[in-house]
């Protein structure tokens, strides 16, 4: 359609008719959002979780991504919200501010929001602007107006970050500080942050070896098996495979697309112990936990048929 022959009360009403229908639309990706979430479907796509599912697999910006992941699960809790996205009364910014707000509420107390609570806050901010909308979320829940997180990879490869935290995570950052003055001889953040990140990374990876004595060679190789044959893999193996892997090794099947997840990483048996998989490190590989329940959940259905 040649748009220029359009007059300006024709164009006005072709916006208001497309950006109607993008609102329809947009409540339709929610509620297929929702079910892809329920049924955890982008595990079996090798994502680790339903974030890198929209952003890798679907082409989301970060943002874009999580605003939606926030307005499917809250859908699922409060039915209403669909049709006031559809009439334009609130906005996914908005439901990213009453989720991000029961987050925090759930870490500072332990305590869940309920659904009603959520509803109750939706009609407080249904046709409010963004700034309106965060001082309503804020007072509802009692919190402090907070910036948001923002990370910039800049020309150079380097990070810009900018954050806002507590009084109290601040004072525990200086006294970590102080406490590691021996260490660091300077006060700036980011020489404590890498050597923090150092010690981590190390602790939690490298491996002891022991002295190669010829008196001792047979000995430990039997200890050493005999320690694998228990049921589960020693430390020592994690860390191997940290060094080795680095990362989620589910593989979907059809398009071998890997997880490569780093995060919540756990052991995983090859071959099951069940079918008679044994606690090697050749048998071992790191999973993550939530391609680990997908492969046990897989793997409970043929031991079924197995037996």
């Amino acid at each position: 359609m040649n748009l220029k022959i359009l007059n300006k009360f024709e164009l006005d009403q072709r916006i208001k008719s497309l950006v109607s229908k993008e609102r329809e639309l947009l409540h339709e990706i929610l509620l297929t959002i929702k079910e892809i979430d329920q049924r955890k479907l982008y595990l079996e796509y090798g994502f680790a979780n339903l974030f890198l599912y929209l952003v890798e697999g679907i082409g989301y910006s970060a943002g874009s991504a999580q605003r939606r992941i926030d307005a499917a699960r809250l859908l699922g809790e409060v039915p209403s919200l669909g049709e006031k996205i559809q009439s334009g009364e609130v906005k996914l910014h908005q439901v990213s501010l009453i989720q991000k707000a029961a987050r925090d509420v759930y870490k500072t107390t332990h305590k869940k929001v309920t659904a009603e609570e959520k509803q109750e806050l939706l009609e407080q901010i249904t046709s409010k602007n963004f700034q309106e909308s965060q001082k309503e979320v804020a007072s509802f829940f009692d919190l402090p107006v907070i910036e948001t997180t923002t990370q910039v990879t800049q020309a150079d490869e380097s990070v810009r970050l900018s954050l806002t935290i507590s009084k109290e995570l601040a004072d525990k950052i200086q006294q970590a500080q102080a406490l590691l003055s021996h260490a660091i001889s300077s006060n700036d953040i980011v020489d404590y942050l890498e050597y923090v990140t150092d010690r981590v990374i190390k602790q939690k990876t490298s491996v002891k070896v022991k002295a190669d004595t010829n008196s001792r060679d047979s000995v430990n190789e039997q200890e050493n098996a005999a320690i694998m044959e228990v049921k589960s893999f020693t430390a020592r193996t994690k860390k191997i495979l940290l060094n080795k892997d680095q990362c989620c090794q589910y593989k979907d099947p059809a398009t071998g697309r890997q997880c490569l997840s780093r995060w919540f990483l756990q052991t995983d048996h090859k071959q099951s112990r069940w079918a008679e998989g044994k606690s090697v490190p050749e048998n071992a590989q790191l999973l993550c936990a939530q391609h680990n329940r997908l492969k046990y959940r897989k793997e409970s259905g043929l031991k079924y048929l197995s037996q």
